[in-house]
């Protein structure tokens, strides 16, 4: 397992955090503490970064990396 952090500065408010956690969800990762402009992410080793931000951004929002 391994934690990433992501900076997603257009996820403002609680809604917003809320679609960004279940678009990640949607990959079965099942750990994910989101915050304001912030997401960390504890997922398998084998699951690529890319695949996250990719959920992030079909979820309406930029990603920082």
């Amino acid at each position: 397992m391994k934690t990433v952090l992501f900076e997603i500065p257009t996820m403002t408010r609680m809604h917003k955090q809320q679609v960004v956690s279940d678009s990640i969800k949607k990959l079965g990762i099942t750990h994910v503490i989101t915050e304001r402009g912030r997401a960390e992410v504890t997922c398998p080793d084998t699951l690529l970064k890319v695949e996250i931000i990719r959920a992030i951004e079909d979820a309406g929002h930029v990603v920082r990396y």
